[in-house]
């Protein structure tokens, strides 16, 4: 491949980067659009390969001029991005959250985002929509393959030239593939975040580079047609829960692949190398950097919820952004031919000025606490929930019978979480982190009760019949068949079932049911609960007052999870006893989030704290109190 400019390869970048602004708006036809980033590194792997074979061929190759470009072409409006949503992240997020933003900043800066976002995530992970840096992941998957691709091909260059490099990187990308392939379903936020789970993208594109010679013809027409369904198959079908890897990563890198081969034909230059796609593809990075803090930050600052007619406007700000970025900031720092040495030298001193700002700023937001200060004096004992974290989780015996998925089986304690005592009734709790939270409740309210627990954060419950069908959560399975196993043998009168019900659920909890009537043993049913679009805590340090604090947390109210625990008493009443957990814990108008000594009753978006379950127990009392009579 000679090196030379391929228009619809800008159109393909418009495509990617409006997959992905779609999807993150919120549009149903995109619900695959994060694929988006998977046809950059295609594309990342297509020209940076191609150049670096070329100038070593050429003899002109240097290591020092190669990241000088790379960092005058991508760092300075990642530093602005980063500038602009640390300064408005100051005055609207949360304590704690601009505390985690300028940690985060501070990882984005020096290329280890993908890093951090891999090590923090888990179950009691914040969910994305607070997180307005989050997509800097994919630049640090993007730098991180700067920095050792160049030494790979060069290394293999030496080996045996342009042959060699094709060898070398089709070896790699068949262990990277094979690698992630055999880790999704053990690890896949490990998968998902780190490069060399990547490499068989960037390879992929590199072998198109250094193997095929792009020109027009029929057979590369139709190829070009067939890689646009592809992808756009892939942007509507792709789910990033628990998808298929081959759709969520193997199909839109294949597509890319395609197009980029078929570049030079007619039919595709003529719609993707024309005047609107190529503009769109020239500041698709700098739209691409904007557009999740403003989709994070609007909502935030608002009712949590971007509608269908935000989502429009969010996307227009975003493009409008996104090309401000790339005319006042990234085309003037980038290197060009034109630009003299002391010109470049003045880029480079800018950029890092900026990247030690960032550094400043960031460690300062980090290392305080996000500045509490800011905050409604009534409200600073919320800035940090960790130690109601702590204290919750010991309360919740954490380990001993609320068991993280982690852990082995053997941790579990039956003499200390499921051993009932001679007389007096006792029941068992089973089931994933609202039965923790159950646990909470009821212990409190019926202390003449002896209640079992054996609970697993992240494991939807299933019955002793429907968990042989769940081959993925294997782990889940086996802990729940000994959970039913316990409470079965161990001189129980009922057990509680209460759980994070899934779509699925009538199979489960009929099955559930009938193997409590079959073994003699009464049934409650923890029903669905109210959830929250947003961590409570942070509704409540990034409002002004207690009464905006409540009205905020009533509009973002998730109302699906009514209609759930209502449909659920509704369609079980007759079998079970069943706890409505929308009618234990709201009212009518709303659910409360304070009790009546202003204490925060959930520590996320739906988990209650110790003084919720406290409050929660003396409506328990209230509701419920004939639930354990015979």
């Amino acid at each position: 491949m000679e090196g030379r400019y391929y228009e619809a390869i800008d159109g393909l970048r418009a495509v990617a980067v409006l997959l992905v602004l779609f999807f993150h708006a919120g549009f149903g036809f995109a619900e695959g659009g994060f694929v988006g980033v998977d046809v950059f590194f295609v594309i990342s792997g297509f020209l940076i390969t191609g150049m670096i074979a070329r100038d070593i061929e050429r003899k002109e190759w240097s290591f020092s001029r190669f990241y000088l470009r790379r960092i005058a072409r991508l760092t300075p409006a990642l530093l602005v991005t980063i500038i602009a949503t640390l300064v408005a992240g100051y005055f609207i997020l949360a304590p704690e959250d601009l505390a985690r933003l300028g940690r985060t900043g501070s990882y984005a800066a020096v290329s280890g985002s993908n890093i951090f976002f891999w090590l923090e995530s888990g179950y009691f992970d914040q969910a994305s929509s607070s997180k307005p840096l989050l997509h800097t992941w994919s630049l640090g998957v993007e730098e991180q393959y700067y920095l050792v691709w160049p030494a790979l091909v060069f290394l293999f260059a030496k080996l045996g030239g342009r042959k060699a490099i094709a060898w070398g990187l089709a070896a790699l990308g068949v262990l990277s593939l094979c690698a992630a392939v055999y880790l999704n379903g053990k690890n896949p936020g490990a998968v998902f975040f780190l490069m060399p789970f990547r490499i068989h993208q960037f390879a992929l594109g590199g072998l198109i580079a250094l193997t095929l010679t792009l020109k027009g013809g029929r057979l590369q027409s139709l190829s070009g047609l067939a890689s646009v369904l592809m992808l756009l198959a892939a942007g509507n079908l792709a789910s990033g829960d628990g998808g298929a890897y081959w759709l969520n990563a193997v199909l839109p890198a294949v597509a890319a692949a395609l197009f980029i081969w078929s570049s030079e034909a007619a039919p595709v230059k003529a719609v993707f190398a024309s005047p609107p796609m190529r503009m769109l593809g020239r500041w698709s990075y700098s739209i691409y950097l904007v557009h999740w803090p403003i989709m994070v930050l609007w909502p935030l600052a608002t009712d949590f919820e971007l509608s269908a007619g935000e989502g429009v406007v969010a996307c227009i700000i975003s493009l409008a952004a996104g090309a401000a970025l790339y005319y006042f900031v990234e085309t003037p720092f980038r290197f060009t031919s034109e630009k003299t040495p002391r010109a470049r030298g003045w880029s480079l001193a800018g950029t890092a000025v900026m990247f030690g700002s960032v550094l400043f700023a960031g460690a300062h937001l980090w290392a305080l606490d996000g500045f509490p200060g800011r905050m409604n004096a009534e409200f600073k004992k919320f800035a940090s929930m960790k130690h109601e974290w702590d204290r919750r989780q010991n309360k919740l015996r954490m380990g001993v019978c609320n068991i993280s998925k982690d852990a082995p089986l053997s941790s579990f304690n039956i003499k200390t979480c499921a051993t009932p005592p001679d007389d007096g009734p006792a029941y068992m709790i089973i089931g994933d982190s609202y039965g923790a939270d159950a646990y909470l409740i009821l212990s409190e309210a019926y202390p003449d009760v002896y209640f079992g627990q054996m609970t697993l954060p992240g494991c939807l419950l299933t019955g002793p019949e429907t968990m042989t069908y769940n081959k993925k959560w294997s782990w889940c399975a086996k802990f729940y068949k000994r959970g039913y196993a316990v409470a079965r043998k161990n001189g129980f009168d009922g057990v509680i079932f209460a759980s994070a019900w899934p779509a699925e659920r009538a199979a489960r909890v009929d099955d559930m049911l009938r193997w409590a009537e079959e073994n003699s043993l009464d049934a409650i049913l923890f029903s669905d609960r109210t959830r929250f679009k947003q961590r409570v805590p942070a509704i409540v340090t990034s409002s002004l007052n207690r009464a905006q604090a409540q009205r905020r947390a009533t509009a973002a109210e998730i109302r699906f999870y009514e209609m759930l625990a209502n449909s659920m008493e509704k369609n079980y009443g007759d079998k079970a006893k069943v706890v409505n957990m929308r009618t234990l814990l709201c009212e009518e108008d709303g659910c409360p989030i304070f009790d009546g000594e202003s204490n925060v009753l959930y520590l996320d978006e739906s988990h209650i704290s110790l003084a919720g379950a406290h409050w929660a127990a003396q409506r328990m009392r209230a509701q419920h109190g004939d639930l354990f009579r015979k």
